[in-house]
């Protein structure tokens, strides 16, 4: 059950079990710890449902829930009231507010999961702009950043939005190949408020390209998770237009939770037996993993060797020269080949 579920709750401790028991099934839970924060997260991100408690600091539940109702952005999310209150006169005024369900607290766990998922079900699918995702993996170091960078640049020179994600932590290595100032500070993911502000947080190529990078992730000493880089995608995608992302082979999981959101799924690699071998150790990870579901091919790093292309079992998506700069003609036809994707 996938779902961006937004959690309005002033106890944070009550808010982490939340954020562990829906996280568990597969949902993405945003917190907002008092009535005013939620509504700006739900105005400028609206989640596929949100949790609602009542007792909160400053704006109350109950008016927390008619200014979502009086939101063209949220009118139609559904919500869910979860409080302590368990009173018939609170949940009639709940439901006369626009109150989809009623929980009262405690409530019980597969309760709530059962419930989020009937209202999900429920609702009929958006009719969202949704972009094209291509994730470029380097198979044994580097190799992928610079196709990334050059190719996003054709792409945009082709009048084609597109955004270039560096998902390595703390990485600002596109910013300086491309001579572009990176952010001052990282971007934070385990801040409740940055997802909603996303796209406002990329960087400007003078030729039109947007740069996401300096990314610290939610996990230990700021390691990016597969909920992070899912949550990124998701966000980035719902802007339309191109989403390139460059992204380690390793950890594995994090690979294969980018790969489930894209298109297609390329292997940066040379034609040099360490790169062979590593590809080959790539291929067969991704398999293991349930990336064969997506498309997947190879871009050569300088002209591969002779049987390589059979030997690999991938489709090549292009051969670039080893020292090829932006111009390159091979980055403007790796372009034209990802386009033909929509």
């Amino acid at each position: 059950m996938e779902a961006n579920v937004l959690l309005i709750e002033d106890d944070p401790i009550a808010a982490r079990l939340v954020e562990l028991q829906l996280g568990s099934t597969g949902c993405r839970v945003l917190s907002a710890l008092d009535g005013l924060r939620g509504l700006k997260l739900a105005h400028a991100n609206p989640p596929d449902l949100i949790l609602l408690d009542l007792m909160l600091p400053g704006l109350d539940g109950f008016e927390v829930l008619s200014r979502l109702r009086a939101d063209p952005q949220t009118a139609d999310v559904p919500v869910v009231v979860v409080s302590a209150k368990s009173q018939a006169t609170d949940k009639q005024t709940a439901a006369r507010l626009g109150a989809d369900a009623y929980l009262t607290k405690p409530y019980d766990w597969a309760e709530l999961r059962a419930l989020i998922h009937s209202l999900l079900s429920e609702r009929p699918e958006k009719a969202a702009v949704h972009g094209t995702c291509v994730l470029l993996v380097g198979s044994h170091g580097g190799e992928a950043t610079p196709v990334t960078l050059y190719t996003g640049l054709a792409l945009t020179g082709k009048g084609e939005a597109t955004t270039v994600v560096d998902f390595r932590p703390f990485s600002i290595e596109h910013s300086l190949l491309l001579a572009v100032a990176p952010r001052p500070a990282p971007v934070s993911l385990s801040d409740p408020g940055t997802m909603a502000q996303l796209p406002g947080l990329t960087v400007l190529h003078p030729g039109g390209l947007r740069l996401l990078n300096n990314l610290e992730g939610s996990g230990e000493v700021g390691q990016l998770t597969p909920e992070d880089v899912r949550a990124v995608l998701d966000v980035l995608l719902a802007e339309g237009g191109f989403v390139l992302a460059d992204l380690p082979l390793y950890p594995i999981n994090v690979m294969h939770k980018a790969a489930a959101c894209c298109a297609l799924l390329l292997l940066v690699i040379r034609s040099d037996p360490t790169s062979l071998a590593a590809t080959r150790a790539a291929i067969t990870l991704m398999q293991r993993a349930g990336a064969e579901a997506v498309r997947t091919g190879v871009v050569f790093v300088g002209p591969p060797a002779e049987g390589c292309p059979t030997e690999l079992e991938q489709a090549v998506m292009g051969v670039v020269p080893a020292e090829a700069g932006p111009d390159a003609p091979a980055f403007r036809a790796l372009a034209d080949r990802l386009r033909d994707l929509r």
